[in-house]
């Protein structure tokens, strides 16, 4: 597969490959103009130049050496039935304002873009599985032009309010703490609950440490729960955003106990500081889902318009073994 790929269009010729560290002003301008808004220089680092997992991000350039449209997204080590693979988050995908008309054949260039983004990353050169959380205009395009499915009925939202979350006496002698850091053991623990999450981002150090422990701008609460012996069992992750807590991302071996007391010294903390909301994404078909149901969370309509959508790249997958076995958090994207 040839990198590069040249357009002929009505606008003149344009240029698509992948992106390159010197293209980095640039893209920030394209960025502030596609979506009048900034994007400050250490998230996008953050994203695209600090992944331990690499990046995959194509742009179709114009004469002059611009970005006119852009077609990226975040790779994650991933773990498909005991096999390692790659799946990649879609995010940050844009195009000037001012060459959205410009086609080559029927299609735009930024449909141009994306389909050779798809061609260079998608498959056995890079990751099985896009995904992404737009809001439904965005999904609608994307279903027309690009191929993107609903996955897991589109997702689903719990939300609790922590003084009805539901009393349980677990017989439990482990401990919950609060960490700043995460070191090997959060390895050991993905190690013996993966077959647990059959198809699911691998909830590792590397993932722990770059996505929760080094966000240039968010602070995140990491909560453990360790067995007397002192083997990890359980973490939450949480955001305090105003009065609303969201569950980042949720992760255990099979059994209640675990999440329950690790719940239990959240509500205890949040209360201290008047806060009782709290909400969560999660695919309805997973133990966890059913757990935190048996907590007191109720499904409400998702409030923000997210919808959970995909696109595979092996011919061994099939829309329903994903929906049967996905397992995300809202730790899978950046949207929190």
């Amino acid at each position: 597969m040839e990198l590069e790929k040249i357009l002929l269009t009505t606008l003149g010729e344009f240029v698509i490959r992948p992106y390159r560290d010197d293209d980095e002003a640039k893209v920030l301008e394209l960025w502030e103009l596609s979506f009048q808004n900034q994007m400050p220089v250490d998230i996008w680092r953050w994203k695209f130049h600090n992944n331990p997992f690499g990046r995959q991000i194509m742009l179709c350039m114009n004469k002059d050496n611009l970005p006119v449209a852009m077609y990226s997204g975040i790779p994650f080590a991933a773990n498909w039935q005991g096999r390692d693979v790659y799946f990649t988050q879609l995010i940050d995908n844009m195009s000037h304002p001012d060459f959205r008309q410009a086609s080559s054949g029927r299609k735009s260039l930024f449909v141009q873009t994306a389909e050779h983004f798809f061609d260079v990353y998608g498959g056995q050169r890079g990751s099985i599985f896009y995904y992404g959380f737009p809001g439904k205009k965005h999904f609608k395009l994307g279903k027309i032009l690009l191929n993107y499915s609903l996955i897991a009925d589109g997702g689903h939202y719990l939300f609790a309010d922590s003084i009805q979350i539901k009393k349980k006496n677990f017989l439990s002698f482990g401990k919950v703490r609060k960490i700043s850091s995460v070191e090997k053991e959060f390895d050991v623990l993905w190690d013996a609950a993966s077959r647990y999450y059959p198809f699911a981002i691998k909830r590792n150090r590397t993932f722990l440490q770059w996505r929760f422990c080094n966000h240039p701008t968010k602070q995140y609460h990491i909560y453990t729960y360790k067995s007397l012996t002192g083997k990890l069992l359980a973490y939450i992750v949480i955001l305090i955003h105003g009065s609303i807590v969201k569950i980042v991302d949720i992760f255990s071996l099979p059994g209640q106990a675990p999440l329950f007391k690790i719940f239990q010294q959240i509500m205890v903390e949040l209360q201290q500081n008047s806060i009782f909301q709290i909400e969560v994404w999660l695919p309805q078909k997973h133990f966890i889902y059913n757990y935190l149901i048996a907590f007191g969370f109720k499904p409400k309509p998702e409030p923000l318009g997210i919808i959970t959508t995909g696109r595979f790249f092996n011919d061994e997958l099939n829309f329903n073994y994903i929906n049967d076995t996905i397992y995300y958090t809202m730790g899978d994207g950046d949207l929190f």
